[in-house]
């Protein structure tokens, strides 16, 4: 392994739950004091503001849960938990943040006939579920906390009747009041600031068009305007966009994930605030309890895919010819999402409202559900942190000391998991073959839906039922 030394200069390409969290873990470090620490994105088209409100990061709200099936994120997450709880107006959630109203995680049986989301030796949503309670329960009773905590909704009767719907939330459940939600652009806001606060880092609001490379090392990231930043060590954070400047196929894929929002009236709020967070892990549909009155329903499935040619991404090695990639996009899922308010809400009609403000939130997606944070075995200089898979934010509090860790190249357990993955010769994830595209699918057993779904083929449907 190749011996690591403080770099002169940082370059992190990306404001957003990796970006801002990292150069926060590189203020904090007292060996990188005499380190410039750059920070650029593209904040210009919404307003200047950093960080940017179209980044994946910012939102009215996420999921902050320990509840997952493999316990390494368990365990981290739960960390992450901890200073998510601190409620002082300087700290992280405090001034409504963070809410810690439960969350109930659940999922449908199997189907008979074998799908994807089924096939031999993949987790299916009911796996996944009955693993992170595991995880949950172990780590709530490790913690001292009282059994009932964490408790099991072992039926559809008993799910329907804990929840008031009229609906199917799922088959088989429970609900850990331990979890919760924040707010999601308040929590990004209050990073940034305290990295600004710091005075240590510069914060630069321009467009990357490429990096900027010399014989087999990357040395800064060319800007559209024409500029050129330079740094010693060039840190690529840039989410689902990762792929329009580093060649990720096969590795990472942009995918869009339905999101909207409708009015709510003072008291339906007051009645839906006193819910927990609910998930059910088949559908994907997830219902996250509102503040305001405004009320936001999503779908965390397999996503929508959107093939447009990229020519300017970063290729494997020096030696390797330019290859192209595919992103971008914005639809919306009008039914599935409805479905959500009959199966997950206890409150009649909204499925019938219209909706206030739809949107796609773009996941950087990886097959196995692990993160990419590593150097680039292909170039010297880059270091990339990507492919979170849409689970990223609630992991701010800790996100940037795990992600310096492995910079240093001592990143453990984690930093084994967020290695660089070969890619078989010959594979086709991530590329077109005969006219087709075959995108990735994340197969842990977190999401729901269709697996492969084209944004195109469903802006086309949503045009012709217009017609």
């Amino acid at each position: 392994m190749p011996s690591y030394t403080i770099p002169s200069s940082v370059l992190i390409v990306g404001s957003g739950v990796f970006g801002l969290s990292t150069a926060w873990a590189l203020t904090q470090r007292p060996e990188y004091a005499d380190t410039k620490i750059t920070v650029v994105d593209n904040a210009s088209a919404c307003g200047g503001e950093f960080p940017p409100l179209d980044s994946a990061s910012v939102d009215s709200s996420r999921i902050i849960r320990a509840d997952y099936a493999d316990p390494h994120y368990a365990a981290l997450a739960a960390v992450a938990q901890a200073e998510w709880r601190r409620q002082g107006d300087d700290e992280l959630g405090g001034q409504g943040r963070y809410s810690e109203s439960g969350l109930l995680l659940t999922a449908d049986h199997p189907a008979a006939t074998t799908t994807t989301t089924t096939k031999q030796g993949k987790l299916t949503g009911m796996d996944y579920t009955k693993e992170s309670w595991r995880n949950v329960a172990r780590i709530a009773r490790e913690a001292g906390h009282p059994p009932d905590k964490v408790r099991i909704l072992e039926s559809a009767q008993a799910l329907k009747e804990h929840l008031g719907t009229p609906g199917r939330p799922g088959d088989w459940g429970y609900l850990n009041t331990l979890s919760g939600w924040a707010d999601a652009g308040e929590g990004m806001r209050w990073q940034y600031r305290r990295v600004k606060a710091t005075g240590r880092v510069e914060f630069v609001d321009a467009h990357v068009a490429e990096l900027v490379t010399e014989g087999n090392r990357v040395v800064g990231a060319k800007l559209a305007s024409g500029g050129v930043l330079r740094a010693e060590l060039v840190f690529v954070a840039a989410g689902a966009w990762t792929g329009a400047l580093i060649d990720v196929r096969g590795r990472v894929e942009a995918t869009g994930h339905v999101v909207a929002y409708v009015d709510i009236t003072p008291e339906e709020r007051d009645v839906l605030a006193r819910q927990p967070v609910v998930l059910n892990l088949t559908s994907g549909l997830f219902f996250i309890p509102p503040r305001d009155t405004v009320l936001k329903v999503a779908r965390h499935s397999f996503g929508y895919l959107n093939p447009v040619a990229v020519p300017r991404a970063l290729p494997p090695s020096p030696a390797a010819a330019a290859a192209q990639r595919r992103d971008g996009g914005r639809p919306i899922a009008d039914a599935d999402l409805r479905r959500a308010f009959r199966d997950l809400v206890p409150l009649r009609g909204l499925e019938d409202r219209p909706w206030r403000e739809t949107r796609l939130c773009w996941y950087a997606d990886t097959r196995d559900g692990d993160w990419l944070v590593d150097y680039h075995p292909g170039w010297e200089g880059l270091f990339v942190a990507t492919g979170d898979s849409g689970h990223g934010y609630k992991f701010l509090p800790v996100l940037g000391d795990k992600v310096l860790d492995c910079i240093e190249r001592r990143g453990g357990e984690l930093g084994d998991k967020w290695k660089w993955k070969h890619v078989p010769e010959g594979d086709t994830v991530g590329r077109e073959t005969n006219g087709r595209f075959r995108g990735l699918i994340t197969e842990d057993g977190s999401r729901g839906g269709y697996p492969g779904m084209i944004l195109e083929d469903e802006l086309a449907r949503k045009a012709e039922a217009k017609l």
